[in-house]
């Protein structure tokens, strides 16, 4: 069978991290988990995760804040050889830094969590 390609963002905790841990342990599956912080304590303890046989992992560096950060972290694998296409991509990156009620939301800061939100990995 030939291998699963699948890149997961926000890998490090939450859903993404349970979908990381759920297509590591299948046989065959490479996967990328695109990260804010690569070298953060919960991105490190992802080398641990147990895999299947064939199943690999690739940490790399995503701020889905920025405009260029999808491309970024896309040519951040070219090097390595292992990508030359995806078979699936988990977007689940996001932020929340801003809790005001609904009448108090400031255009800009809800722009500041649309932004990684919706359009991050696009």
């Amino acid at each position: 069978m030939a291998p699963a390609i699948v890149l997961i963002t926000g890998a490090n905790g939450g859903i993404g991290k349970g979908l990381l841990e759920t297509y590591l342990a299948k046989p065959n599956h490479p996967v990328s988990a695109a990260i804010r912080d690569p070298n953060h304590s919960t991105s490190m303890a992802l080398a641990d995760l147990p895999r299947g046989e064939g199943s690999s992992l690739i940490v790399i560096k995503l701020i889905a804040t920025l405009e260029s950060g999808a491309v970024k972290a896309v040519k951040e694998l070219e090097p390595r050889g292992v990508v030359d296409h995806l078979d699936i991509v988990v977007c689940n990156a996001g932020v929340s830094y801003k809790w005001p009620r609904a009448c108090e939301v400031k255009i800009e800061d809800f722009h500041g969590h649309v932004v990684p939100d919706v359009y991050g990995l696009l």
